[in-house]
């Protein structure tokens, strides 16, 4: 066990070379001695399987081992603290437990006899440092030009925000990429967030942040429901997966237009099939109220494995009541980048429309702020900043 006046060490791997030092490991009262952990933003989950040394993914070195191990003391103490701190009391019956720290990462505990090998816990950390679109487009997540077409889709230049669902797997960077792609949201809106446990983080002074209760029971479709009596410019779903859809659906096709969510699936097709059978259940006739899927993945580009957006596809129509997806945007394994397909954008033609302009003003529109975003990424602005460059430059 690393003492308060050790150092926790990275390790790849069983057998391999230290990778990095943690150097000045103090233990705090809530996480004790894994709390260094947390000094380090590359490191995005922190996990205890029951026995052994604790491990961490590491956003360059992936899953790695550790010298730091957790005596039974130290594990019942951060479970205790945990439960507690969100206001649930231990019990024989509690062998699963979902809740966060009070740094708003998220804890996920499995209890023995569930547990095998003794209580496993699943640390999501909560990132110190909110990342913009540019900081995504730095790491290589999207390019510049992509960037400024959902920039245009996100705003709707002021007139037709798009309805969109950020789809892909477990950590493919879905909730980062939301978050991010919200700084494009008018300053001025009007945000309601709906969330199982809270993980967004959106500079906005209108902005409401509703989350689930057990006791008593307030499900996610329940708060969307109540939302639509608030008054919202713009609501966002943390994670879709049951009933809710179906409510967020009806919320896109009865006016509320930038609507957003994420989704759990491989591809845009996958998203859609998971959207209209259950436990979603939404009616294949509301599926023309979204206007875009936006796919994100790990993907081994240049060798080195990394989040990047593999797809954005619309609902371009109906085929025998089957939705047919049109691609605008698709993944170039060869070149490790995303690329423009040819096909024609209805969302192009909608916020066109919307504004009074022909699709080549649009066109012009998207250069421009291609231009805007590339010199913003190059200036590596932190959060207020890069907010307050792109307001400026949506001029609205």
């Amino acid at each position: 066990m690393v003492s308060d006046l050790g150092n926790a060490l990275v390790y790849k791997g069983v057998n391999s070379l230290m990778l990095y030092n943690l150097k000045e490991v103090i233990s705090d009262d809530f996480l004790g001695i894994i709390s260094g952990f947390f000094s380090d933003d590359n490191i995005e989950e922190i996990m205890h399987d029951g026995v052994g040394c604790v491990k961490v993914y590491h956003a360059q070195f992936g899953m790695c081992e550790t010298n730091v191990t957790l005596s039974s003391t130290d594990v019942d103490g951060m479970i205790s603290k945990a439960v507690a701190f969100n206001g649930k009391v231990l019990s024989d019956s509690m062998r699963l437990f979902d809740g966060t720290l009070p740094d708003g990462s998220r804890i996920n505990v499995v209890l023995p006899p569930v547990a095998v090998n003794g209580s496993a816990i699943t640390i999501r950390k909560f990132k110190k440092h909110v990342m913009t679109a540019c900081d995504l487009v730095n790491s290589g997540v999207m390019n510049q030009e992509v960037c400024a077409f959902l920039w245009c889709c996100l705003d709707g230049l002021g007139h037709r925000p798009a309805n969109i669902l950020f789809s892909g797997g477990t950590s493919s960077g879905k909730t980062t990429l939301l978050n991010a792609l919200s700084l494009f949201i008018p300053f001025k809106s009007r945000i309601v967030t709906i969330e199982d446990t809270p993980e967004l983080r959106m500079p906005f002074s209108n902005i409401v942040r509703l989350e689930t209760s057990f006791e008593p029971l307030i499900d996610m479709d329940m708060l969307l429901r109540n939302t639509l009596r608030m008054r919202p410019d713009r609501i966002v779903v943390g994670e879709v997966r049951g009933a809710e859809c179906k409510s967020l659906f009806t919320a896109m096709n009865t006016g509320h237009q930038g609507c957003m969510g994420t989704i759990h699936a491989n591809d845009a097709r996958e998203t859609i099939e998971k959207v209209v059978n259950p436990p979603m259940d939404v009616p294949s006739v509301m599926l023309k109220a979204l206007d875009l899927i936006v796919m994100v993945a790990r993907k081994n580009v240049g060798g080195k494995i990394t989040r990047v957006i593999t797809e954005i596809s619309e609902v371009g129509g109906f085929e025998n009541d089957v939705p047919r997806l049109n691609t605008i945007y698709t993944f170039d394994a060869n070149k490790g980048e995303l690329r423009r397909t040819g096909v024609p954008s209805k969302i192009r033609a909608k916020i066109s429309e919307a504004c009074g302009m022909a699709p080549a003003d649009f066109d012009r529109i998207l250069r421009e702020r291609t231009g805007v975003i590339d010199n913003l990424c190059r200036l590596r602005l932190d959060v207020s900043g890069f907010k307050k460059a792109v307001d400026e430059a949506s001029g609205f």
